[in-house]
């Protein structure tokens, strides 16, 4: 009876499990929390140290304030733009033509990266040509476009894909050349065709590489519609920043400087969430 009585405590003991699911998860959910605040706490400490040390030496006369302005100019500057039909007008023309660029950029530079990672001979014979076009300055590229296409939509549509062609290209190859190489002896050992092989093990090993690039380009589609519009165009955020530097009008040039990179921010942020989900699903 006494070893029957001191068994079952024990056994009460090992039946019962120290944690269960529903504690894991509020322990993971109270980690990823925490986790995001010591995040938020980070960056918002950052920005306030960078906006007191702005301020503390404009007011100090340390920095001349009709050179930098000062972070109430700049906000306040900001504000009155977005009061601004025509700082929407500039934005929706930036964007439209970033947008064009990656999308085309993304599609045309994807399908490129297949091609040359499936035939090396191709991507051999092509590497020259390509590497010269890629080394060209975007900036000289803009005028080009100008004179072929007119201060409209088309330039900075074209600039924004010849930066994000190449991005796109580039770690699309990366990713597919990239695979394990014991992986590819093992699809061939089980005699998949080219057509498994590539939709069902390369492709999805690639896809994070690739969103990842496409995340890149986003950012870069908006700096090459910003650079074809600060050297020609009717509308957009460059020519406004055009515009207002050489009036001198230094809070209302950051305050356009703030705009574009929000409106980066936007791009990579949608691109992100959409690299979570390629993360998960190829795990």
């Amino acid at each position: 009876m006494e070893t029957i009585a001191k068994a079952e405590p024990l056994r009460a003991s090992a039946s019962a499990p120290a944690y269960n699911d529903s504690t894991i998860i509020a322990e993971r959910r109270r980690s990823r929390i925490k986790r995001q605040l010591s995040v938020w706490a980070l960056r918002i400490g950052v920005l306030a140290v960078f906006v007191f040390s702005w301020a503390f030496m404009t007011g100090q006369g340390i920095m001349d304030p009709t050179l930098v302005s000062t972070p109430g100019d700049v906000g306040t500057s900001f504000i009155k733009q977005l009061a601004d039909e025509t700082f929407w007008t500039d934005v929706s023309a930036t964007f439209s033509g970033a947008m064009a660029g990656l999308v085309s950029g993304a599609i045309l530079g994807i399908l490129a990266g297949v091609v040359f990672a499936r035939v090396e001979v191709l991507h051999v014979a092509a590497r020259p040509f390509l590497t010269l076009m890629n080394s060209l300055p975007r900036p000289a590229l803009a005028p080009i476009f100008i004179l072929w296409f007119g201060l409209g939509f088309g330039p900075k549509a074209l600039v924004a894909f010849s930066v994000v062609f190449f991005v796109l290209m580039t770690s699309t190859m990366g990713a597919l050349q990239g695979i394990d190489h014991d992986i590819s002896q093992l699809t061939k050992s089980l005699a998949m065709t080219r057509k498994q092989r590539f939709f069902k093990i390369e492709l999805p090993s690639a896809l994070p590489a690739i969103v990842g690039g496409l995340r890149l380009g986003a950012v870069y589609s908006v700096l090459g519609a910003v650079v074809s519009e600060m050297v020609g165009a009717y509308t957009g955020l460059g020519q406004r920043l055009v515009v207002v530097t050489n009036n001198f009008q230094v809070a209302e040039t950051f305050a356009v400087l703030v705009a574009m990179g929000l409106l980066s921010m936007v791009l990579d942020l949608s691109i992100s969430g959409l690299q979570k989900l390629v993360t998960k699903w190829t795990r």
